[in-house]
């Protein structure tokens, strides 16, 4: 007696259940994997930061360290892995004077800038793809996705920068001119 087309299609369902279950099953076995080398790492790291921050300590003169220094406390193994702790800006030594940081020659426009700049440009509404390639080209050494443009160009729209609108599907930007803004 052969199945009937029900019986058939839940034997199929069920192995195809089974099937997913075990790819679950063997990437849950592999990011475990990864998190325990993550978690192996990360304590070298805090051993490391340790030392560096022993052999600061024994560089720098008593006096000075705790005049001028606030250097947290080292780390210890026992401590709470998840607690977060605040970056601590730290003053200059006595009579060290502070070296400022080089300005980058070709310093590049904001994202919200460019895509500002390239909606301006333009004469007809343009689609997050269409801004998106347009600022892939004009600057090729920036990797941006396309959800980022379109997360920018709904910020545009939130600051009433930029206009949406809608043909069917399609999700169309343009720029608000001043007098348009009014």
């Amino acid at each position: 007696m052969s199945e009937t087309p029900g019986t058939e299609l839940a034997s199929e369902y069920s192995a195809r259940i089974a099937q997913d279950l075990e790819v679950n099953a063997q990437e849950q076995d592999r990011l475990a994997t990864e998190i325990a080398a993550l978690e192996e790492q990360l304590r070298a790291v805090r051993e490391n930061r340790v030392v560096l921050e022993r052999l600061q300590q024994a560089l720098i003169p008593q006096s000075a360290a705790s005049a001028s220094l606030s250097v947290p406390a080292p780390a210890t193994p026992d401590a709470d892995t998840d607690a977060v702790v605040p970056h601590q800006r730290t003053e200059p030594a006595p009579g060290r004077r502070e070296v400022a940081k080089p300005v980058p020659a070709e310093t590049k426009p904001s994202l919200v800038e460019a895509v500002h700049a390239y909606l301006a440009e333009q004469r007809e509404p343009r689609s997050a793809t269409d801004v998106a390639e347009a600022i892939r080209t004009a600057q090729p050494g920036r990797t941006i996705k396309t959800t980022v443009i379109r997360t920018t160009l709904e910020n545009l729209v939130a600051r009433n920068r930029a206009r949406r609108t809608k043909q069917g599907r399609a999700v169309f930007y343009t720029v608000v001119t001043p007098e348009a803004g009014a």
